[in-house]
């Protein structure tokens, strides 16, 4: 087994760094209506001086050329790296040491993986879909099938079901007792993918793309990226956000985003003196149940409170309707694409500083993936630096990219009224949503700095 000197017995894995790394010189009040004035201010600004849709204009970008030949080459050697190392995460996990501080796959999978794609996707663009384990192995599956002969059922077309994962996986992540042994994530791993690809064997690549959460997840960030694919297919390159406004999100798309968003605010919520009161005491079974209720609830007022500003706004906009006739789909869905700068504000916030510290891990770890006392790649005793960031660092980031993100959602929703009615209704639509962004914006700074 690897000997990970100076390392904690029990891997925090799971200490995502909300509330627990602070030390900014403001108290939770100061920094919540700080960024709630920051905030309302600049949507009065918007409303001044923002009159006309600019943004998904702007996203086709210049075009990128040159990629040709050694870009597919390049592609299909990531491609089948990225494989590998999935099939040395999951069979780690599954027949390695069951030990999350000496087995790769907890870091692999909740620092890499859920931490780090989603990052580097919204800063370069949707580079998964066509390197992703679960995409390739889809594509394999899906070979020989004829084409059209087993339509998709409406949950898996909708992308409805792809909920699903996400959830379970939030679940483990967050509230099951025993989310981080290695056991647990190499045969839910094994299990979710068995899954992906009897989808694709049956409806297709495309179903499977629909059901696979994680890649919608990881492709709706990477809309926020200065380089994405423009409307006749080539590579473009273009300014950071605008990509969200190209396209409206579908429904399931919403309710992913904030079924994610939940899922932070829960995290947050867990680590309150409130939460800590509700689950004293408890371990084992009972404190996942209690766990997986407040898991619920908050996703549940997370989501309702969007829905509610959604079926408002819907009230405030009746009589004009808009431009494209409602193609872009009721309130809710026509705004969706605002959320996506703020899911990203949250995650930077939630997980920076596990990244940055824990992420050392997976170069200590990947010399011994299996825990079996190997040195591979030498970096076995390659000390991990826990004091690479200070608390007051952790801290700044946090609040900047939480504001950072509900400034730009405001922005986006902001573009999209104006695109949708005339000036005077687009503003007057847009009340209910500021007011929840603001709630978003002061609940998720009074956890990070309470």
């Amino acid at each position: 087994m690897t000997d990970l000197a100076g390392l904690p017995s029990e891997m925090v894995v799971l200490a995502h760094g909300v509330g627990g790394r602070t030390d900014l010189p403001l108290s939770a009040w100061q920094a919540g209506w700080s960024a709630a004035v920051a905030m309302v201010l600049s949507f009065a600004a918007l409303g001044l001086l923002w009159h006309r849709p600019r943004l998904a204009v702007l996203a086709d970008g210049r075009p990128v050329s040159g990629i040709g030949v050694a870009g597919r080459w390049a592609t299909t050697v990531v491609r089948a790296a990225v494989l590998a190392v999935f099939a040395v995460v999951v069979t780690a996990g599954i027949a390695g040491a069951d030990d999350v501080s000496a087995n790769l796959s907890p870091v692999a999978v909740y620092v890499a993986f859920w931490v780090a794609v989603p990052i580097l996707s919204a800063l370069v663009g949707p580079f998964w879909r066509s390197v992703g384990p679960w995409d390739t192995l889809a594509r394999l599956a899906s070979q020989g099938r004829p084409v059209g002969s087993t339509p998709p059922p409406a949950a898996v077309a909708g992308g409805w079901l792809a909920l699903v994962p996400v959830g379970a996986f939030l679940w483990l992540e967050l509230v099951y007792h025993d989310g981080a042994r290695p056991r647990v994530l190499g045969w839910a791993g094994l299990a979710y993918t068995v899954a992906v690809v009897a989808a694709a064997r049956r409806w297709g690549t495309e179903a499977a793309r629909r059901v696979e959460g994680f890649g919608v997840v990881i492709d709706l960030l990477a809309r926020l990226a200065p380089v994405g694919r423009r409307s006749d297919g080539r590579w473009g390159l273009r300014a950071p956000l605008v990509g969200a406004a190209a396209e409206p999100l579908r429904p399931s798309e919403v309710g992913l985003v904030l079924l994610v968003l939940g899922g932070t605010g829960f995290d947050g919520v867990s680590r309150t003196r409130f939460w800590g009161d509700v689950a004293s005491g408890r371990s084992g079974w009972d404190a996942t149940l209690v766990g997986t209720v407040g898991l619920l609830w908050v996703v549940v007022v997370i989501g309702v409170a969007y829905h509610l500003a959604g079926r408002l706004g819907d009230r405030l906009t009746v009589g004009d309707p808009p431009a494209d006739g409602g193609a872009s789909g009721g309130f809710a869905v026509r705004f969706g694409h605002s959320l996506l700068p703020i899911l990203l504000g949250y995650h930077v916030a939630h997980y920076f500083s596990l990244l940055v510290l824990e992420g050392q891990l997976f170069r200590v770890l990947a010399s011994d993936p299996y825990g079996r006392g190997w040195d591979l790649f030498g970096t076995v005793t390659t000390p991990v630096d826990w004091m690479l960031v200070s608390p007051t660092t952790v801290g700044w980031v946090q609040l900047g990219s939480i504001v950072a993100g509900h400034l730009a959602g405001v922005v986006l929703a902001h573009d999209r009224s104006v695109a949708s009615w005339r000036p005077a209704t687009a503003l007057r639509s847009q009340y209910p949503m500021l007011a929840v962004m603001v709630a978003y914006t002061v609940f998720g700074l009074m956890l990070m700095t309470g």
